[in-house]
């Protein structure tokens, strides 16, 4: 009995072992078809509805729930670039302030270390070198990543297109390997996987957007220079649980401190940035995010680290919802129900009724 279950065992290791090999090994794949599965679910709603609604054909409303998937991230992306780009026109429309500065910052370091401005000029010129090339590489690299990153997003619109006209082919091909006793149970394990994907990602967009408008209102407020960008970046690296809204909340305080804010502006507004993390962390993510997900805030972390040492930033984003995915397989089947319960999010009282809103929800969270 020891050694059959010691087999068993050391089997599910090989096994676990292979597929994480797999994933590392196989990830310029698997990335881009993974994102076209789960996008394909975020817009298969409005698929079903221009297919039952309005009349329209399977390839006619697959194109144009593709369309509208495109146009939606383009029009962030290209937001962002622009952004950027008044923001760095603004940089060297400032070249004289920042040179001040700079000189104000050698001054501080000659007070502090002793090193005199031409110590300090001919160590910069030492390191000049080093720096151009950096930047060249840095600049070269950037170049590659973006167009590299147009690549594949046309990639995955092509797999978005391709999922939505034979979705009904990939369900036919997975229940022709179940037999039929257990046919009805691997329809509920497809739909609920279907759901899990749609609300994650419908659930994430729903706290970008909330968040989204507490920062606009918040930058506005306080007259925070490249307020859009802010908000724009901000909404976008929280899709990264944990790590993204961290590091949202991080860079507008950078910036009030950089351009300008007095003592007590920075402090006031340090605080508020913290109050709204607070909120999108300790209410938002667990009323909409982590609902649906039903997934315990350890195996979220365990699930965005070996996210990121498989398949990096990609990882960070899309190894949330597969955990997910697995606790759905999990709790559907016997020998795995133990490690459903494990990673599950197990809420206070009963979970929310169906149909209940966000705000009715906050209400209750904040009556326990």
């Amino acid at each position: 009995m020891v050694i059959n279950n010691l087999k068993k065992t050391n089997t599910a290791l090989i096994f676990i072992f292979l597929v994480i090999a797999g994933l590392y090994v196989g990830a310029s794949f698997f990335i881009p078809i993974t994102f076209g599965i789960f996008f394909a679910t975020l817009v298969l709603p409005v698929c079903n509805y221009l297919e039952r609604k309005v009349g329209l054909g399977r390839i006619l409303s697959s194109f144009i729930s593709t369309f509208l998937l495109m146009v939606g991230v383009g029009v962030v992306f290209f937001s962002l670039i622009q952004q950027l780009g008044i923001f760095t026109t603004d940089l060297v429309e400032r070249k004289d302030e920042i040179q001040n500065y700079l000189v104000l910052v050698r001054s501080e370091i000659m007070e502090s270390t002793g090193f005199t401005l031409e110590q300090q000029e001919e160590m910069f010129r030492d390191r000049l070198s080093q720096i151009l090339q950096f930047t060249q590489k840095f600049v070269s690299g950037l170049l590659t990543g973006v167009l590299g990153m147009v690549l594949k997003f046309l990639l995955i619109l092509i797999y978005v297109f391709l999922f939505l006209i034979n979705r009904d082919k990939f369900k036919k091909f997975i229940l022709e390997y179940v037999d039929q006793d257990h046919k009805e149970e691997a329809n509920v394990i497809l739909r609920d996987t279907k759901k899990v994907a749609h609300k994650y990602l419908w659930g994430r967009i729903q706290v970008m957007l909330i968040l989204g408008v507490m920062y606009l209102i918040t930058f506005t407020a306080f007259g925070l220079e490249h307020t859009a960008l802010l908000v724009i970046f901000g909404v976008i690296v929280t899709i990264i649980p944990y790590i993204g809204p961290f590091i949202s909340g991080l860079l507008p305080i950078l910036f009030m401190i950089v351009f300008g804010g007095t003592t007590t502006e920075i402090v006031i507004f340090s605080i508020i940035v913290l109050i709204i993390q607070l909120i999108e962390s300790y209410v938002l993510e667990p009323l909409i995010i982590g609902a649906e997900v039903k997934q315990s805030p350890l195996f979220i972390i365990i699930a965005i680290i070996l996210g990121g040492a498989i398949w990096g930033t990609a990882g960070l984003i899309l190894f949330v919802p597969i955990f997910g995915i697995m606790k759905i397989i999990f709790d559907h089947t016997p020998d795995l129900k133990p490690l459903g319960h494990l990673i599950g999010y197990e809420r206070e009282g009963s979970d929310a009724k169906a149909g209940e809103g966000i705000f009715t929800q906050i209400k209750n969270k904040f009556k326990k």
